[in-house]
Protein backbone atom coordinates (compact mmCIF):
# COMPACT_ATOMS: atom_id res chain seq x y z
CA UNK A 1 0.00 0.00 0.00
CA UNK A 2 2.79 2.46 0.87
CA UNK A 3 4.75 1.51 -2.25
CA UNK A 4 1.70 2.12 -4.43
CA UNK A 5 1.14 5.50 -2.81
CA UNK A 6 4.76 6.47 -3.40
CA UNK A 7 4.55 5.51 -7.04
CA UNK A 8 1.39 7.65 -7.46
CA UNK A 9 3.02 10.63 -5.78
CA UNK A 10 6.13 10.27 -7.93
CA UNK A 11 4.10 10.09 -11.13
CA UNK A 12 1.97 13.08 -10.10
CA UNK A 13 5.03 15.13 -9.27
CA UNK A 14 6.56 14.32 -12.64
CA UNK A 15 3.42 15.47 -14.47
CA UNK A 16 3.32 18.70 -12.49
CA UNK A 17 6.97 19.35 -13.30
CA UNK A 18 6.39 18.81 -17.03
CA UNK A 19 3.37 21.13 -16.98
CA UNK A 20 5.35 23.88 -15.28
CA UNK A 21 8.14 23.60 -17.86
CA UNK A 22 5.69 23.77 -20.79
CA UNK A 23 3.88 26.78 -19.37
CA UNK A 24 7.17 28.54 -18.72
CA UNK A 25 8.27 27.93 -22.28
CA UNK A 26 5.00 29.24 -23.72
CA UNK A 27 5.22 32.33 -21.55
CA UNK A 28 8.76 32.98 -22.81
CA UNK A 29 7.66 32.74 -26.47
CA UNK A 30 4.64 34.98 -25.80
CA UNK A 31 6.87 37.55 -24.15
CA UNK A 32 9.29 37.46 -27.07
CA UNK A 33 6.51 37.88 -29.64
CA UNK A 34 5.10 40.80 -27.70
CA UNK A 35 8.51 42.43 -27.57
CA UNK A 36 8.91 42.02 -31.31
CA UNK A 37 5.45 43.46 -31.97
CA UNK A 38 6.21 46.48 -29.85
CA UNK A 39 9.59 46.96 -31.50
CA UNK A 40 8.06 46.79 -34.97
CA UNK A 41 4.83 48.63 -34.34
CA UNK A 42 5.95 51.41 -32.11
CA UNK A 43 4.71 50.65 -28.63
CA UNK A 44 2.07 48.11 -29.64
CA UNK A 45 0.57 50.21 -32.47
CA UNK A 46 -0.41 48.29 -35.60
CA UNK A 47 1.82 49.23 -38.56
CA UNK A 48 -0.27 50.32 -41.57
CA UNK A 49 0.15 51.92 -44.98
CA UNK A 50 -1.80 55.01 -45.94
CA UNK A 51 -2.32 57.63 -48.63
CA UNK A 52 -2.86 61.37 -48.33
CA UNK A 53 -5.75 62.25 -50.62
CA UNK A 54 -5.67 65.36 -52.79
CA UNK A 55 -8.00 66.53 -55.59
CA UNK A 56 -7.06 65.01 -58.93
CA UNK A 57 -8.53 64.30 -62.36
CA UNK A 58 -10.54 61.11 -62.89
CA UNK A 59 -11.32 59.65 -66.28
CA UNK A 60 -14.48 57.80 -67.25
CA UNK A 61 -12.96 55.12 -69.45
CA UNK A 62 -14.76 52.83 -71.89
CA UNK A 63 -12.92 49.53 -72.34
CA UNK A 64 -13.42 47.10 -75.21
CA UNK A 65 -11.66 44.50 -77.33
CA UNK A 66 -11.15 44.72 -81.06
CA UNK A 67 -9.36 43.36 -84.10
CA UNK A 68 -6.99 45.04 -86.52
CA UNK A 69 -8.18 44.71 -90.11
CA UNK A 70 -6.47 45.57 -93.40
CA UNK A 71 -7.84 48.73 -95.00
CA UNK A 72 -7.85 46.89 -98.35
CA UNK A 73 -7.40 43.19 -99.10
CA UNK A 74 -7.97 41.00 -102.16
CA UNK A 75 -6.68 38.09 -104.19
CA UNK A 76 -4.91 39.26 -107.33
CA UNK A 77 -6.51 37.44 -110.27
CA UNK A 78 -6.55 37.54 -114.06
CA UNK A 79 -9.50 38.46 -116.29
CA UNK A 80 -8.31 36.38 -119.23
CA UNK A 81 -6.71 32.99 -119.75
CA UNK A 82 -3.09 32.44 -120.69
CA UNK A 83 0.25 30.98 -119.66
CA UNK A 84 2.38 32.73 -117.02
CA UNK A 85 5.53 34.00 -118.69
CA UNK A 86 7.26 35.57 -115.67
CA UNK A 87 6.78 36.55 -112.00
CA UNK A 88 7.87 40.07 -111.01
CA UNK A 89 7.45 40.09 -107.22
CA UNK A 90 8.99 38.48 -104.14
CA UNK A 91 6.64 36.95 -101.61
CA UNK A 92 6.02 39.03 -98.48
CA UNK A 93 7.37 42.30 -99.92
CA UNK A 94 5.80 45.73 -100.31
CA UNK A 95 4.54 46.78 -103.72
CA UNK A 96 3.24 50.07 -105.09
CA UNK A 97 0.06 50.66 -107.02
CA UNK A 98 0.75 49.91 -110.70
CA UNK A 99 3.77 47.67 -110.07
CA UNK A 100 3.98 44.75 -112.50
CA UNK A 101 3.31 41.47 -110.68
CA UNK A 102 2.84 38.81 -113.37
CA UNK A 103 3.30 38.71 -117.14
CA UNK A 104 1.12 36.37 -119.21
CA UNK A 105 2.31 35.20 -122.61
CA UNK A 106 0.89 37.66 -125.16
CA UNK A 107 2.81 36.62 -128.29
CA UNK A 108 -0.34 35.68 -130.19
CA UNK A 109 -2.08 38.93 -129.30
CA UNK A 110 1.00 40.94 -130.27
CA UNK A 111 0.99 39.23 -133.68
CA UNK A 112 -2.69 40.06 -134.14
CA UNK A 113 -2.03 43.67 -133.22
CA UNK A 114 0.89 43.94 -135.68
CA UNK A 115 -1.37 42.61 -138.41
CA UNK A 116 -4.11 45.05 -137.48
CA UNK A 117 -1.67 47.97 -137.50
CA UNK A 118 -0.54 46.99 -141.02
CA UNK A 119 -4.16 46.73 -142.17
CA UNK A 120 -4.90 50.14 -140.73
CA UNK A 121 -2.02 51.66 -142.71
CA UNK A 122 -3.32 50.14 -145.94
CA UNK A 123 -6.87 51.30 -145.27
CA UNK A 124 -5.60 54.76 -144.38
CA UNK A 125 -3.82 55.00 -147.75
CA UNK A 126 -6.92 53.79 -149.59
CA UNK A 127 -9.08 56.25 -147.69
CA UNK A 128 -6.89 59.19 -148.79
CA UNK A 129 -7.07 58.11 -152.44
CA UNK A 130 -10.82 57.65 -152.20
CA UNK A 131 -11.21 61.13 -150.68
CA UNK A 132 -9.41 62.66 -153.68
CA UNK A 133 -11.55 60.70 -156.11
CA UNK A 134 -14.71 61.66 -154.22
CA UNK A 135 -13.80 65.34 -154.54
CA UNK A 136 -13.43 64.82 -158.29
CA UNK A 137 -16.70 62.89 -158.28
CA UNK A 138 -14.85 59.92 -159.75
CA UNK A 139 -16.40 57.53 -157.19
CA UNK A 140 -19.71 57.33 -155.44
CA UNK A 141 -20.34 58.44 -151.88
CA UNK A 142 -21.24 54.87 -150.99
CA UNK A 143 -17.82 53.58 -152.08
CA UNK A 144 -16.07 56.20 -149.95
CA UNK A 145 -18.26 55.45 -146.92
CA UNK A 146 -17.40 51.75 -147.19
CA UNK A 147 -13.66 52.45 -146.90
CA UNK A 148 -14.32 54.85 -144.03
CA UNK A 149 -16.31 52.13 -142.26
CA UNK A 150 -13.42 49.70 -142.75
CA UNK A 151 -11.17 52.22 -140.98
CA UNK A 152 -13.55 52.45 -138.01
CA UNK A 153 -13.68 48.65 -137.75
CA UNK A 154 -9.91 48.20 -137.78
CA UNK A 155 -9.46 50.97 -135.21
CA UNK A 156 -12.00 49.25 -132.95
CA UNK A 157 -10.14 45.96 -133.35
CA UNK A 158 -6.86 47.66 -132.41
CA UNK A 159 -8.42 49.20 -129.31
CA UNK A 160 -9.72 45.79 -128.24
CA UNK A 161 -6.36 44.12 -128.86
CA UNK A 162 -4.51 46.80 -126.88
CA UNK A 163 -6.94 46.31 -123.99
CA UNK A 164 -6.44 42.53 -124.04
CA UNK A 165 -2.65 42.93 -124.20
CA UNK A 166 -2.68 45.32 -121.23
CA UNK A 167 -4.60 42.70 -119.23
CA UNK A 168 -1.78 40.26 -119.87
CA UNK A 169 0.29 42.50 -117.58
CA UNK A 170 -1.15 41.96 -114.08
CA UNK A 171 -0.39 44.96 -111.88
CA UNK A 172 -0.95 45.87 -108.21
CA UNK A 173 -4.28 47.72 -107.81
CA UNK A 174 -3.06 49.51 -104.66
CA UNK A 175 -0.05 49.86 -102.34
CA UNK A 176 0.36 46.89 -100.01
CA UNK A 177 2.20 43.74 -99.05
CA UNK A 178 2.02 40.83 -101.48
CA UNK A 179 1.63 37.38 -99.94
CA UNK A 180 2.53 33.86 -101.06
CA UNK A 181 2.09 33.21 -104.76
CA UNK A 182 -0.02 30.35 -106.02
CA UNK A 183 1.36 30.23 -109.55
CA UNK A 184 4.69 29.67 -111.27
CA UNK A 185 6.11 30.45 -114.71
CA UNK A 186 4.40 28.05 -117.10
CA UNK A 187 1.15 27.86 -115.14
CA UNK A 188 -1.88 28.17 -117.40
CA UNK A 189 -4.22 30.68 -115.79
CA UNK A 190 -7.98 30.71 -116.05
CA UNK A 191 -10.08 33.87 -115.55
CA UNK A 192 -10.56 34.55 -111.84
CA UNK A 193 -7.78 32.19 -110.72
CA UNK A 194 -6.01 33.54 -107.56
CA UNK A 195 -2.39 34.51 -108.02
CA UNK A 196 -1.49 35.99 -104.61
CA UNK A 197 -3.10 37.92 -101.78
CA UNK A 198 -2.47 41.66 -101.63
CA UNK A 199 -2.97 43.36 -98.26
CA UNK A 200 -2.97 47.09 -97.60
CA UNK A 201 -1.72 47.27 -94.01
CA UNK A 202 -1.06 51.01 -93.87
CA UNK A 203 -3.35 52.30 -92.55
CA UNK A 204 -5.07 49.60 -90.51
CA UNK A 205 -8.67 49.61 -89.34
CA UNK A 206 -9.43 48.80 -85.71
CA UNK A 207 -12.90 47.24 -85.51
CA UNK A 208 -14.70 46.91 -82.17
CA UNK A 209 -18.14 47.10 -80.61
CA UNK A 210 -19.47 48.96 -77.56
CA UNK A 211 -22.72 48.61 -75.60
CA UNK A 212 -25.59 50.56 -77.15
CA UNK A 213 -25.79 52.92 -74.14
CA UNK A 214 -22.64 54.67 -75.42
CA UNK A 215 -24.26 55.73 -78.71
CA UNK A 216 -25.05 59.17 -77.26
CA UNK A 217 -21.46 59.87 -76.18
CA UNK A 218 -20.33 61.31 -79.53
CA UNK A 219 -17.66 58.72 -80.18
CA UNK A 220 -16.97 59.95 -83.72
CA UNK A 221 -13.46 61.43 -83.86
CA UNK A 222 -12.45 60.26 -80.37
CA UNK A 223 -8.97 58.96 -79.71
CA UNK A 224 -8.60 55.23 -79.05
CA UNK A 225 -5.65 53.94 -77.03
CA UNK A 226 -4.94 50.26 -77.62
CA UNK A 227 -2.42 47.55 -76.82
CA UNK A 228 -1.45 44.38 -78.68
CA UNK A 229 0.48 41.26 -77.73
CA UNK A 230 4.24 41.53 -78.05
CA UNK A 231 4.39 45.30 -77.45
CA UNK A 232 4.44 47.08 -74.09
CA UNK A 233 3.73 50.51 -75.58
CA UNK A 234 0.42 52.23 -76.30
CA UNK A 235 -0.84 52.73 -79.84
CA UNK A 236 -3.28 55.47 -80.90
CA UNK A 237 -6.13 55.40 -83.39
CA UNK A 238 -9.09 57.65 -84.15
CA UNK A 239 -12.73 56.67 -84.57
CA UNK A 240 -13.81 57.53 -88.13
CA UNK A 241 -16.96 55.48 -88.68
CA UNK A 242 -19.90 54.21 -86.61
CA UNK A 243 -22.39 51.60 -87.79
CA UNK A 244 -25.76 53.34 -88.27
CA UNK A 245 -27.74 50.63 -86.46
CA UNK A 246 -27.49 48.60 -83.25
CA UNK A 247 -26.98 44.83 -83.44
CA UNK A 248 -30.29 43.46 -82.14
CA UNK A 249 -28.68 40.22 -80.98
CA UNK A 250 -25.79 41.66 -78.95
CA UNK A 251 -27.28 45.12 -78.26
CA UNK A 252 -23.99 46.64 -79.32
CA UNK A 253 -22.75 49.22 -81.80
CA UNK A 254 -19.88 48.56 -84.22
CA UNK A 255 -17.14 51.20 -84.61
CA UNK A 256 -14.07 51.58 -86.77
CA UNK A 257 -10.93 53.52 -85.89
CA UNK A 258 -7.97 54.25 -88.13
CA UNK A 259 -4.36 53.54 -87.14
CA UNK A 260 -1.66 54.87 -89.57
CA UNK A 261 0.76 51.91 -89.19
CA UNK A 262 3.31 53.77 -91.30
CA UNK A 263 6.13 51.46 -90.24
CA UNK A 264 4.08 48.28 -90.84
CA UNK A 265 4.80 47.10 -87.28
CA UNK A 266 1.31 45.78 -86.67
CA UNK A 267 -0.43 43.14 -88.76
CA UNK A 268 -4.04 42.57 -89.78
CA UNK A 269 -5.78 40.04 -87.57
CA UNK A 270 -4.04 41.09 -84.34
CA UNK A 271 -6.19 41.28 -81.20
CA UNK A 272 -6.32 44.63 -79.39
CA UNK A 273 -7.34 45.72 -75.89
CA UNK A 274 -8.55 49.28 -76.17
CA UNK A 275 -9.89 52.16 -74.11
CA UNK A 276 -11.61 55.44 -74.87
CA UNK A 277 -11.85 58.36 -72.45
CA UNK A 278 -15.56 59.24 -72.44
CA UNK A 279 -15.31 62.10 -69.94
CA UNK A 280 -12.82 63.65 -67.51
CA UNK A 281 -13.78 64.97 -64.06
CA UNK A 282 -11.57 67.52 -62.30
CA UNK A 283 -10.78 67.92 -58.58
CA UNK A 284 -11.98 64.49 -57.55
CA UNK A 285 -10.96 62.91 -54.23
CA UNK A 286 -9.92 59.32 -54.96
CA UNK A 287 -8.83 56.49 -52.68
CA UNK A 288 -7.42 53.05 -53.51
CA UNK A 289 -10.14 50.44 -53.96
CA UNK A 290 -8.72 48.31 -51.15
CA UNK A 291 -9.40 51.09 -48.62
CA UNK A 292 -13.18 50.92 -49.09
CA UNK A 293 -15.24 48.77 -46.68
CA UNK A 294 -18.64 48.01 -48.29
CA UNK A 295 -21.64 48.04 -45.95
CA UNK A 296 -25.35 47.44 -46.48
CA UNK A 297 -26.21 51.11 -45.93
CA UNK A 298 -23.13 52.65 -47.54
CA UNK A 299 -19.34 52.54 -47.55
CA UNK A 300 -16.75 53.14 -44.83
CA UNK A 301 -13.01 53.59 -44.57
CA UNK A 302 -10.35 54.22 -41.93
CA UNK A 303 -8.50 57.51 -41.63
CA UNK A 304 -5.41 58.22 -39.55
CA UNK A 305 -6.02 60.82 -36.86
CA UNK A 306 -3.88 61.49 -33.83
CA UNK A 307 -2.04 58.19 -34.00
CA UNK A 308 -5.24 56.17 -34.18
CA UNK A 309 -7.46 54.61 -36.83
CA UNK A 310 -10.87 56.25 -37.06
CA UNK A 311 -13.72 54.60 -38.96
CA UNK A 312 -15.81 57.07 -40.98
CA UNK A 313 -18.81 56.82 -43.28
CA UNK A 314 -18.32 57.98 -46.86
CA UNK A 315 -20.31 58.21 -50.06
CA UNK A 316 -18.55 56.82 -53.12
CA UNK A 317 -19.02 57.57 -56.80
CA UNK A 318 -17.31 56.50 -60.00
CA UNK A 319 -14.79 53.67 -59.92
CA UNK A 320 -11.70 53.30 -62.06
CA UNK A 321 -9.41 50.32 -62.41
CA UNK A 322 -7.58 51.04 -59.13
CA UNK A 323 -9.38 53.88 -57.36
CA UNK A 324 -12.81 54.94 -56.12
CA UNK A 325 -14.12 58.51 -56.08
CA UNK A 326 -15.32 59.72 -52.66
CA UNK A 327 -18.00 62.39 -52.95
CA UNK A 328 -18.88 62.87 -49.26
CA UNK A 329 -17.25 62.26 -45.87
CA UNK A 330 -13.64 62.92 -46.84
CA UNK A 331 -11.60 66.11 -47.11
CA UNK A 332 -8.47 66.99 -49.04
CA UNK A 333 -5.40 66.22 -46.96
CA UNK A 334 -7.00 63.35 -45.02
CA UNK A 335 -4.80 60.31 -44.51
CA UNK A 336 -6.63 57.14 -45.59
CA UNK A 337 -5.41 53.79 -44.30
CA UNK A 338 -4.99 51.19 -47.05
CA UNK A 339 -3.58 48.09 -45.29
CA UNK A 340 -4.50 45.94 -42.31
CA UNK A 341 -8.17 46.81 -42.78
CA UNK A 342 -9.43 43.49 -41.39
CA UNK A 343 -7.39 43.90 -38.21
CA UNK A 344 -8.40 47.48 -37.51
CA UNK A 345 -10.96 48.72 -35.02
CA UNK A 346 -11.98 52.34 -34.62
CA UNK A 347 -9.73 53.99 -32.01
CA UNK A 348 -6.94 51.40 -32.35
CA UNK A 349 -3.39 52.82 -32.17
CA UNK A 350 -1.59 52.60 -35.51
CA UNK A 351 1.78 53.64 -36.89
CA UNK A 352 2.26 54.77 -40.49
CA UNK A 353 4.75 52.83 -42.57
CA UNK A 354 4.43 54.87 -45.74
CA UNK A 355 2.12 57.31 -47.50
CA UNK A 356 1.28 57.67 -51.16
CA UNK A 357 -0.49 59.99 -53.55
Amino acid sequence: MKKSLKRSLSAGGLLILIAVLVLSRLAWFSSKDSSNAVAQGGGGALPVSAVIVQPDTMDNVLKAAGTLVASEELFVTTEISGMVRSIHFDEGTRVKQGDLLVSIDDAELQAQRDKAIHQKELISQTLERQRVLLEKEAISREAFDKVQTDMLVIESELTLLNTRISKMQIRAPFDGVIGFRGVSPGTYLQPGQPIARLVKASPLRLEFSVPERYQSDRLQGRQVVFNVAGYSEDFYAEVYAIEPSVDERTRSLMLRALYPNKDYRLLPGMFADLRIIISRDLDVLQVPSEAIIPQMDGDQLYVYRGGKAELINVRTGRRSEKTVAVTEGLAAGDTVITSGILQLRSGMPVSLQGTGF
